[in-house]
């Protein structure tokens, strides 16, 4: 009897000792279970049937969202071109959405009317053969600028990401405004540093994504750093416009 007390009293104190590990490991447990159980009464409570797969336990399960993976190439057909038009509308970013006005743009917007508008008139205005080969001269004019700078600056370090840039951001002014390029070098290099801004904002895991019940906290400030590259992006292209409105006036004398 004495032996089965002390054995008693150990393992009492065991417990103690280990009283955090046990609380932890029980509501893990309990978590697990009650997170099984939600997930079955969600895909059972009159939603579409869920494609053949797993159970999702929490620690499979991206956030609150239902996540889809395509494992083969004959579904990856499937979704991509027989059904594009059903899968074509998925939920995009709190960043990509912040950046295109809630998603008005050819690259975010869902697949409809207005998307359909857009693709329509960047196809006709932009990528019709008539216009590629009209601004076929500003391109070329450029390229060679940028071989006759990389050119003069052999035997120094020169940065290619900075100069390619550059080049793209030359042809693209070029082609929207021609020969005369509005506020010089500072175009290119104001639209290098927010853009490289953009991209790292785009792609930061963003816990808003996950769980868009906490979208309104901005734990990580995604949306509101976003907010100020738009608003240096609007700058940008609003004082490129008042100077091109300026133009023909001064051109005149007025």
């Amino acid at each position: 009897m004495a032996q089965l007390n002390n054995q008693g009293s150990r393992w009492w104190e065991v417990m103690n000792n280990n009283k955090d590990e046990l609380t932890l490991t029980i509501s893990a447990m309990v978590l697990t279970v009650l997170w099984y159980r939600w997930t079955s009464l969600s895909s059972s409570n009159g939603g579409p049937p869920l494609p053949p797969g797993p159970r999702s336990l929490p620690i499979f399960y991206l956030g609150s969202k239902l996540h889809v993976v395509i494992s083969t190439p004959e579904l990856a057909k499937v979704v991509v071109r027989e059904q594009d038009e059903i899968f074509a509308n998925r939920n995009s970013t709190i960043a990509a959405l912040t950046i295109t006005y809630g998603g008005q743009d050819i690259a975010f917007s869902d697949n409809n009317s207005d998307w359909r508008n857009l693709r329509k008139i960047f196809v006709h205005e932009v990528l019709s053969n008539k216009n590629l080969e009209a601004s076929r001269y500003f391109r070329r004019d450029e390229v060679r600028k940028t071989i006759k700078n990389v050119y003069s600056k052999i035997g120094t370090s020169i940065n290619i990401s900075e100069i390619a840039f550059l080049t793209e951001a030359n042809v693209l002014k070029s082609m929207v405004w021609g020969a005369q390029k509005p506020n010089g070098s500072h175009f290119g290099a104001e639209m290098q540093i927010v853009s490289a801004n953009i991209v790292e904002l785009m792609g930061q895991p963003n816990v808003s994504d996950i769980f868009p019940s906490l979208a309104w906290l901005d734990l990580q400030g995604v949306e509101r750093n976003m907010k100020k590259q738009l608003h240096l992006l609007d700058q940008i292209f609003t004082t490129i416009i008042d100077a091109e409105k300026l133009s023909p006036k001064l051109a005149s004398g007025k």
